[in-house]
């Protein structure tokens, strides 16, 4: 199977005589279970008209979600960019559905020379994809989820309960969108998968409803890159709410990128 752009595969218009872009919110393609805007796709899409506003990679993006929108709608993006300088654009992209807000994505883009090079993570041992089982999925409708493979290498996927939460605040997942050519709107999209670690830290189903949603740029994707290990650790669950960091490692141990996002938890009594 040939692959696509992750801009293809939502869908994402190119922008209008007035700079407007639009990106059309349906079940298949771009919807999480419930039928609304899967919060890493709107990550994704401020990711993708930034950089193609300022004409350089992004560099670093933080979603913040204001409203949900559910499918059938057009989510329209529109790009400011207050700051334009030589190697390093700051820029801001605003979703509306209508008069009401729902995403609003703040970041920077850019391409500078390299003068220091360092990195001291390395990647965490996993098991390899194929041998890792399957997250599942726990709604049927057809959904970003349906187009996204995730599989738990450790503790347990706290969204529906696949694998056995590891005691501590930390699961390794791999993930890839097998359609899609892997570039940095993808990984906006796989790493909003990372808070499913919150359940594990509980040891129990949690539902999660993101209030932010931040990811920074290491190293352009390598060629050959494929699935993504996301090492997600929790911070602190307490008042309603949790905080959940990931670093993103593809299969030859580079650091790709790092996530992290503030939510509210949501109890599910009706998941064993």
């Amino acid at each position: 199977m040939s692959r696509i752009s992750t801009a293809e595969y939502l869908g994402i218009s190119p922008p209008s005589s007035d700079g407007t872009r639009t990106l059309p919110i349906t079940h298949k393609t771009n919807g999480g279970g419930r039928g609304s805007l899967f919060g890493g796709v709107g990550l994704a899409a401020g990711v993708i008209a930034l950089a193609d506003a300022a004409g350089k990679p992004v560099v670093w993006a933080t979603g913040q979600y204001v409203s949900t929108l559910f499918e059938p709608a057009t989510l329209e993006l529109t790009v400011d960019l207050p700051a334009v300088g030589r190697s390093v654009t700051q820029g801001r992209v605003s979703g509306h559905h209508g008069s009401e807000e729902i995403i609003t994505v703040l970041g920077a883009a850019g391409a500078r020379d390299e003068l220091y090079r360092g990195s001291w993570d390395t990647s965490p041992d996993a098991a390899a994809p194929g041998a890792c089982p399957d997250v599942g999925r726990r709604f049927e409708q057809p959904s970003i989820h349906h187009h996204t493979e995730v599989r738990i290498a450790r503790g347990m996927f706290g969204f529906t309960g696949v694998g056995a939460p590891s005691g501590d605040n930390r699961t390794l997942l791999w993930a890839r969108m097998p359609e899609v050519t892997p570039d940095a709107a993808m990984l906006a999209i796989i790493a909003d998968f990372g808070p499913s670690a919150v359940g594990n830290a509980l040891g129990q189903v949690v539902g999660i409803t993101s209030l932010d949603n931040t990811i920074r740029y290491a190293e352009p994707i390598p060629a050959g890159t494929d699935w993504v290990l996301l090492d997600n650790r929790v911070e602190f669950v307490g008042n309603g709410f949790a905080k959940s960091s990931s670093m993103m490692w593809n299969e030859a141990g580079v650091l790709l990128a790092t996530a992290s996002q503030s939510m509210t938890v949501i109890p599910m009594p009706d998941v064993p």
